[in-house]
């Protein structure tokens, strides 16, 4: 049943927003670097963006379609006014020569970070959009039963749109493609990042899936008539009001 109506929510809502904007700014903060994982290598916010897509999901199943679109969204704008805020003061104000170093710490962390974060953002857009539509598919199919089936098999989706995305913006060019590339490694190539960052991510949403599954139950009494069954799914959330003769 449609209902252009957003109905009443906890307080909760809030909360989930909060966290999904403090995981999303910190995988950016940390995705620029990479890190050994046994002996392959994968940017830092492997174990950050995934609590999104989990976030997102349990909003998916307590409150539908458009509360969780919304969410997504308030993170992304969080982060591009961040990177802004942090560009701007970077770029304008010169630094002192004796914290050149400090300066360019900074730099490294936040200025250079531009294609990371225009990669995670726009990687958290397309992949959140897709883990949405997948997830109320089988939501509306399914009803009640299946949490584990359609979490698990939306972030399947989420998580190759969001890693080819964001490997592909941000790190294309700066390293070899493949091992076979002229002085490329299997531990630091372009290729090994795509498929390292992908099983590490879709490992975090595995685990946590119980954990997900147990916060929805428990919000879904606190907020028992908040459900709302969407079938359209535009990306940003709204949906057009129909016309009555």
């Amino acid at each position: 049943m449609n209902n252009n109506k957003v109905k009443n929510c906890s307080f909760i809502v809030v909360i989930l927003a909060m966290a999904s904007v403090i995981f999303s700014v910190a995988a950016n903060q940390v995705s620029g670097r990479l890190g050994f994982f046994g002996p392959f290598a994968a940017p830092l916010g492997v174990f950050y963006f995934p609590c999104i897509y989990v976030i997102s999901d349990i909003l998916s199943e307590v409150y539908g379609y458009r509360i969780s679109r919304w969410v997504s969204w308030i993170t992304s704008f969080v982060n591009i006014i961040f990177l802004g805020l942090v560009l701007g003061v970077i770029s304008i104000i010169k630094p002192v020569p004796w914290c050149e170093d400090l300066n360019q710490a900074l730099w490294d962390v936040n200025g250079t970070s531009f294609r990371v974060v225009v990669g995670s953002i726009l990687g958290a857009v397309l992949a959140g959009w897709v883990n949405d539509i997948i997830f109320q598919k089988f939501k509306h199919k399914e009803g009640e039963k299946g949490f584990a089936k359609r979490k698990l098999l939306s972030s399947l989706a989420a998580e190759a749109v969001d890693t080819i995305t964001f490997i592909t913006i941000a790190f294309l060019g700066t390293m070899p493609f493949s091992p076979l590339s002229e002085g490329g490694s299997i531990y630091t190539s372009v290729c090994s990042l795509y498929v390292v960052q992908f099983l590490l991510k879709y490992s975090v949403e595995v685990i946590t899936e119980p954990l997900a599954h147990l916060l929805a139950k428990k919000l879904k009494k606190l907020d028992p008539d908040a459900f709302e069954d969407r079938s359209n799914f535009n990306i940003f959330g709204f949906e057009k009001k129909q016309k009555t003769n």
